[in-house]
């Protein structure tokens, strides 16, 4: 969309007032009437649309920023976001920290999602996603052969098998998921020797399991993923 659109926000009166405006640029967004990119009005003008205080718009703008909605480019403008799991990332990172949950239970998680998510993606995987997977093994190896930790790329492939399945509620969640597990070997990435030796044992069941894939046989990725995640958690142990 070039510009923004004009006269698409109704005036707001009574009640929370940032809140209003932000369900409104929320539920424009979510219905389709804003697409990712598409530039919103000036504050001014916002303000003119609700008829509320420039001060109420800027905290709407804000609160739908912190939820991944609303890009803030300063000098620019106020855009719509596409996709970001960033938001629910830090959230459920957060919420494991308060509530002081163990990696354990997220790779136990893992254990009982991504056989069935793997076996989805045989279904459904086109030559554009086995491109991603052939490209996420090359980098992980050229890594690996650098004495390099190869664990953020690994763990993204597991994200490319979730989106293999075309399933944007599997993606988003599991993305989450692999997102929180990425912070949590990033932290203990001074164990060099454990973190490299899970690295080629993962680039071994990847080659794996991107075969099982191609030959489109179900039960095969399923038990490939199953010993694989099963192995991840045996390493996760000695990583405390």
């Amino acid at each position: 969309m070039v510009g923004y659109p004009v006269g698409l926000f109704k005036s707001v009166k009574s009640g929370n007032i940032s809140e209003l405006i932000a369900r409104q640029i929320k539920s424009a967004i979510l219905n389709g009437t804003m697409k990712p990119g598409d530039r919103l009005p000036p504050e001014r003008d916002m303000a003119e649309q609700f008829q509320t205080s420039r001060v109420s718009v800027r905290e709407a703008l804000k609160r739908l920023e912190a939820a991944g909605l609303l890009t803030i480019k300063r000098g620019s403008g106020v855009y719509a976001s596409g996709i970001n799991s960033k938001p629910m990332t830090d959230s459920l990172s957060s919420i494991l920290k308060i509530q002081k949950t163990s990696i354990h239970e997220l790779i136990e998680a893992r254990i009982i999602f991504e056989p069935h998510i793997v076996r989805l993606a045989t279904e459904r995987i086109t030559p554009e996603d086995f491109q991603e997977l052939d490209n996420n093994i090359a980098e992980a190896s050229r890594i690996i052969r650098s004495n390099v930790s190869a664990s953020s790329i690994n763990i993204e492939f597991h994200s490319i098998i979730a989106r293999a399945t075309h399933n944007l509620v599997i993606a988003l969640t599991m993305e989450n998921m692999f997102n929180v597990t990425k912070e949590w070997f990033l932290e203990r990435s001074g164990d060099s020797k454990k973190m490299m030796k899970l690295s080629r044992q993962s680039i071994l069941y990847h080659k794996r399991i991107l075969e099982a894939l191609r030959e489109r046989n179900s039960q095969k990725v399923y038990e490939l993923m199953l010993k694989h995640t099963l192995l991840i958690k045996e390493h996760q142990h000695t990583l405390k």
